[in-house]
């Protein structure tokens, strides 16, 4: 049987065999992106896929020297008047059912860019509306509050720009094997950062079962695990999160902040890393329901202390696990009583095209 917790106890694997088969995963669309010369990645997608891609943003940008940019498909599709052939375009969507995503794709391609679509299924609906259909290489994930699809879409494209960065003359193999490397230790503190977060959980599960308002705090990269982990924890447990950039939070969000909300810090080993220190401190003057994720060992059961000392690029690979697992077990405590009037409500949106039976995940 698949559960939420079987998926992200698998996701280190996984990782580790794309990174081990990374060339051959992103050959396709490194060869399109080699064609010609680029100045712009734009990344369409929603949902987990959105907050996915938003975790290798900047790692994208830092290796290939271009402006990336990730924006939700509806937007795209409704909002984007400027298409210059010089944007490299991804359509991210784990099912390849998304209509507004394979609507964007369709548009992207019909203004003479070039769109690459990213999905679970290369045989859904997307390969009908994209240049190449392309599998990101999530293996089978069934269960709708997604875990590994979004670290391994992350994973993609920080392997995405290595290998586009090497054919482009923008890394020295050595400094490709570098970040290879520093990938492949990640996977092993993914596999640590589970259990970790296990015990992080049972320590505070009281709390972190009654989670009546939540505000999640993330900065540079990890700006998107707080996106990922709002939504994972609101749709899993039914109580209401939201992300803020760290800074923000200082620019209103926190005058709501009380003795009932749960406030969490995701500290990574960025230039305002004391800063993230400085605000868990700090947000104890508003609350006592405040819990940090950090490298930095603090004697707090509140605080989960995972040991590295990675690029900060590649920590959101295992900062997320923490929220997937409050939200998977959550989940176990939780039954939506509205689950069927949502499941109508999308069906009246049209927000998925009809499955056709070829689905091998979602």
């Amino acid at each position: 049987m698949e559960t939420m917790m079987g998926y992200i106890e698998e996701s280190a694997a996984q990782c580790r065999y794309n990174i081990e088969h990374a060339s051959e995963l992103v050959r396709p669309a490194v060869d399109r992106y080699t064609q010609k010369a680029y100045n712009r990645i734009l990344i369409i997608a929603s949902g987990s896929s959105y907050n996915g891609s938003c975790l290798a943003k900047y790692f994208v940008e830092k290796i290939l020297k271009v402006r990336t940019e990730v924006v939700t498909s509806f937007t795209f599709n409704h909002y984007e008047t400027i298409f210059d052939e010089q944007t490299f375009v991804f359509g991210a969507g784990q099912s390849g059912r998304s209509t507004n995503t394979n609507d964007a794709l369709q548009k992207a391609r019909d203004h003479g860019l070039t769109a690459i679509g990213l999905t679970g299924n290369v045989e859904s609906v997307m390969k009908d509306h994209c240049d190449l259909c392309l599998n990101w290489g999530m293996g089978i994930e069934k269960i709708g509050f997604v875990t590994k699809g979004v670290v391994t879409l992350g994973l993609y494209y920080m392997l995405f720009a290595i290998e586009a960065g090497k054919a482009k003359g923008l890394l020295s193999p050595a400094e490709a094997e570098s970040y290879y490397e520093q990938l492949r230790q990640a996977c092993g503190t993914m596999d640590q950062t589970v259990a970790k977060a296990k015990v992080w959980y049972a320590a505070n599960e009281e709390e972190l079962t009654d989670l009546k308002r939540v505000q999640i705090l993330g900065y540079g990269p990890n700006h998107a695990v707080a996106l990922e982990g709002a939504l994972k924890i609101a749709e899993t447990t039914g109580h209401a999160a939201t992300a803020y950039e760290m800074e923000e939070f200082l620019h209103g969000p926190s005058i709501e902040t009380n003795a009932d909300r749960t406030v969490i810090i995701v500290d990574s080993l960025g230039e305002p890393s004391e800063r993230a220190i400085r605000m868990y401190e700090s947000v104890h003057e508003l609350t006592s329901r405040v819990y940090l994720i950090t490298n930095r060992v603090i004697e707090d059961p509140k605080v989960l202390t995972i040991d590295h000392h990675l690029d900060e690029h590649f920590s959101v690979l295992f900062n997320v696990i923490p929220f997937q697992i409050i939200s998977a077990m959550g989940r176990d405590k939780w039954v939506n009583p509205l689950d069927e009037a949502r499941k109508r409500m999308n069906d009246i949106m049209g927000s998925k095209a009809p499955k056709t039976g070829n689905e091998v995940g979602l």
